[in-house]
């Protein structure tokens, strides 16, 4: 590629001015950027698009491209996740996934990624929100394979089991770490507040809906929504159009037309109101912020006048939230402002920034100032240009490619818009005057009934919440699958306390286990993991009276270290960089002590910990005793005792597997050993779902060593005083 000349010029200008000072260039040529003059923009030559429309209903849009020897196809299909039953939430995604991953009867999926991979071809599938893609790019000499094996994929679909499977376990993967990320958060939470959190609009998959799909769905799914005049199909490239157009009639000849199955948009219904919400995120050290209310559509008159004032307010980097909130005061890392008009449902006005903690109510005070000032200070002539100049300036870039052109015509008339609808957009931004900037900005915006939302560590705010009003926090725990437990009552409470209180006296009795104070255990452990077997040294140091924890593995790629110190927890890498631990994990660690029988034995009976009896099962001849704890702040578990001796086998909980998602794991106890009185385990097998995922072996096991207390800091290194 060959390269631009002016960034060197620029560079090599910079370095002469540097040298020379000031001094050497004369006091005429210093002019200002506002004295610079540009020339009027070329009208937009856009190449002729043809549109046909097949016996079977199904529409094309062709432009013939010879500049390179290739091909490409953009399909819409009229089918997105806003079509899903409630319930099942991840439907369409996964159907997308699994056309292309599984493939066909004739072309298995895997046998499908050889096959493109070896003549630098792809096919790729994706269901949006209110509409399906299907893309593929392939070299014009492959035209009479590619085509058939790109259709066949769209009406013939195998869905296989596994790779069902498999887009579920990635799916789950997502879900359990979906609290890590706070504006992830922030805009999946402020989208339920503007539409419900029921709205197609809003919703997400979870484990249960994910869990809830089957074969039979995707299947009914497909047939319902996939059929031709319920598509349209954009190509671009190197071919002739009449020869491409009877390809495509023979590629999908079988394929008839069915009515149309594509649904009308869901109503939205929205109710201006102020509100003040947060959500709680104690391992971060920032703020995000958004602030806003329903946005509109683009078919509206005054969508032209609405992204102007979107320029001004937040959307570029001379817009007042960058230059008064960010640039003069210094609040902000990133701010940004967007009034969004989709083109089949409203879309969602905000305003927002990420602060650090202690400037939060600041932040938003300052935001909520530039808001109302929209309204108030009418926008200057510089404003106006610069806004102007800068949509317009990017208006080529709507032209830059074929593929945009076509898929722009077909997105158009996908959601009943004129062809020429970018056209318009660009004359009627040519017109907005600075009246019509304060006429919409007091029509369309209400910044005194805006929704704030705010994700962050309230202990750490310049002021509280309550200042701005009336705080509602927001819970954005993950549900788990519901598990199948029996009703309990007083009666299974007592039998469960008392099969615990029989294994208190098994282990060693109240009093030696209520003395145990601190432990310093050291183990080896023997690995399965995705990238093959693997040996770690395990080191854990536990203080039991302030729930403190430090384990360290010594990996084959360098030293990890967790933490957990009361309510906050690092996560230490190899290089010593430490990181606070994500809720969600926080969560797993704190049902991973749980199932240590000295934590247990402290803290069953504390206040909060429901305890409950199961019914009992045998196994292998014996009978085994089934508890169920659920303390407060970590996941159940099920603990099993052996009838006869008392001593605990096993426990079962729930976390996070190596394939994502939640999955059953299993701790299986053996090699008994009495450590000071004390009767514990020396080797653990860990089962995740079927497979051992791990065995542990401890060497070494000290009751209460004494602990020192930079132990429990991310920034110390491991020691005990024994």
């Amino acid at each position: 590629m060959k390269r631009r000349a002016i960034p060197s010029f620029a560079a090599g200008l910079f370095i002469v001015l540097f040298l020379t000072g000031p001094g050497a260039v004369p006091s005429s040529a210093q002019k200002s950027y506002k004295d610079l003059k540009f020339p009027p923009l070329h009208p937009l030559r856009v190449p002729k698009v043809d549109r046909v429309k097949l016996p079977n209903g199904m529409i094309l849009y062709l432009l013939e491209d010879h500049a390179l020897p290739l091909v490409n196809i953009s399909a819409r299909i009229g089918v997105g996740s806003v079509d899903e039953p409630p319930d099942k939430v991840g439907l369409a995604e996964i159907m997308g996934d699994v056309m292309r991953t599984g493939g066909t009867a004739t072309w298995p999926g895997d046998k499908l990624d050889e096959y493109l991979e070896s003549i630098a071809a792809s096919i790729e599938i994706d269901i949006g929100e209110t509409s399906g893609f299907a893309d593929a790019s392939f070299l014009s000499e492959n035209t009479s394979d590619i085509l058939p094996i790109f259709a066949d994929v769209l009406m013939h679909p195998a869905f296989p089991q596994d790779k069902i499977e498999l887009k579920k376990v990635e799916m789950r993967s997502f879900i359990a770490r979906r609290n890590d990320d706070p504006n992830g958060i922030a805009f999946r939470e402020f989208n339920k507040l503007i539409y419900g959190p029921d709205s197609p609009y809003a919703r997400h998959p979870e484990y249960a809906t994910v869990n809830a799909v089957t074969r039979d769905d995707l299947v009914a799914f497909h047939t319902k929504y996939f059929h031709p005049d319920n598509l349209m199909i954009g190509i671009w490239g190197d071919f002739n159009k009449e020869e491409m157009i009877q390809a495509v009639k023979k590629a999908f000849g079988d394929w008839s037309a069915q009515g149309g199955a594509r649904s009308r948009p869901t109503p939205v219904h929205y109710e201006y109101k102020s509100t003040v919400n947060f959500i709680r995120k104690t391992d971060v050290n920032q703020s995000t912020i958004l602030i806003g209310h329903i946005g509109g559509l683009r078919n509206n008159p005054d969508y032209f006048a609405l992204q102007v004032m979107n320029y001004i307010l937040g959307e570029s980097f001379s817009s007042r939230l960058f230059r008064r909130v960010r640039k003069d005061q210094g609040l902000a890392y990133a701010v940004f402002g967007r009034y969004g008009a989709d083109y089949d449902h409203p879309g969602v006005f905000l305003i927002g920034c990420m602060t650090k903690s202690g400037s939060t109510v600041q932040a938003i005070r300052s935001m909520l100032k530039e808001l109302r000032g929209m309204l108030t200070e009418e926008v200057t002539e510089e404003e106006l240009e610069v806004a102007k100049d800068s949509y317009l300036n990017s208006f080529v870039f709507n032209f830059d490619t074929k593929g945009e052109i076509i898929r722009r015509l077909m997105t158009y008339e996908y959601y009943g818009y004129p062809h020429d609808f970018l056209e318009r957009t660009l004359e009627g931004v040519k017109k907005v005057t600075r009246a019509d900037i304060t006429r919409v900005a007091r029509k369309y915006l209400h910044p005194d009934k805006v929704q704030i939302l705010v994700v962050g560590n309230d202990k750490d705010f310049d002021e509280p919440l309550s200042v701005l009003g009336r705080v509602r926090e927001i819970d954005i725990t993950i549900p788990e699958p519901e598990e199948a437990v029996p009703q309990a009552g007083e009666a299974e409470r007592k039998q469960g306390l008392a099969v615990l209180d029989r294994a208190l006296e098994a282990m060693g009795g109240a009093t030696r286990l209520n003395g145990v104070r601190s432990a310093h255990m050291v183990a080896t452990g023997e690995m399965n993991t995705p990238q093959g077997a693997m040996t770690a040294a395990i080191a854990t140091w536990a203080d039991y009276e302030s729930d403190r924890r430090r384990t360290e593995l010594q990996l084959p790629m360098g030293k990890i270290a967790i933490i957990l110190n009361g309510d906050r927890g690092w996560i230490v890498q190899p290089g010593g960089e430490s990181n606070p631990l994500p809720a969600s994990m926080k969560k797993e660690i704190m049902t991973d002590i749980w199932s240590d029988p000295l934590y247990l034995y402290r803290h069953y009976r504390d206040e909060g910990v429901q305890v409950q009896k199961l019914k009992s099962v045998q196994a292998g001849g014996r009978t085994y005793e089934v508890v169920r704890v659920q303390p407060t702040g970590a996941g159940a578990l099920r603990w099993y005792f052996d009838a006869g001796t008392h001593l605990p086998v096993k426990v079962r909980y729930r976390r996070t597997g190596m394939g994502g998602g939640p999955t059953d794991h299993e701790e299986r106890w053996s090699d008994w050993r009495e450590v000071q009185g004390v009767k514990l385990p020396f080797k653990v097998e860990v089962v995740q779902g079927d497979q051992t995922s791990q065995v542990i072996t401890y060497t070494s096991i000290k009751i209460n060593p004494a602990l020192d207390a930079t132990l429990f800091q991310p920034e110390s290194k491991p020691k005990d005083k024994n």
